[in-house]
């Protein structure tokens, strides 16, 4: 599934993982900045988040109501809720298994699929 949802601040706010969010990722994740070694940080969460809800408000055609930094301020003002700290690993469990990180992140080269120069 590529798709899920989160409450923000009492909202259900909508997260789609595709290639949109994929791209904005790739210039986002920074070893020490988004995570350290293999552990992702509260900022590399927060960009996981804003990816999916960026691409999901794209795909819809509507103009995002939060920025990257709401997003922060969110995580960070919620780090000891335990309701929102599992809502947050089931996206980030959802994001991993996402079609698009499955097909990028393969070790395997021979199973990937090509994106582009599909007829």
């Amino acid at each position: 599934m590529n798709y899920t949802t989160i409450t923000i601040n009492n909202e259900q706010v909508g997260l789609k993982f595709g290639m949109a969010s994929f791209r904005y990722l790739t210039d986002k994740f920074v070893d020490g900045i988004s995570f350290d070694g293999n552990t992702i940080n509260e900022i590399g969460i927060s960009h996981i988040i804003y990816s999916g809800y960026y691409n999901n408000c794209l795909v819809k055609n509507e103009k995002p109501k939060y920025s990257f930094e709401n997003i922060v301020d969110w995580i960070e003002k919620n780090l000891k809720d335990q309701k929102v700290l599992s809502e947050l690993q089931e996206v980030i469990k959802i994001w991993s298994e996402s079609d698009i990180i499955k097909e990028t992140s393969d070790p395997d080269p021979s199973k990937k699929k090509k994106l582009r120069g599909k007829k």
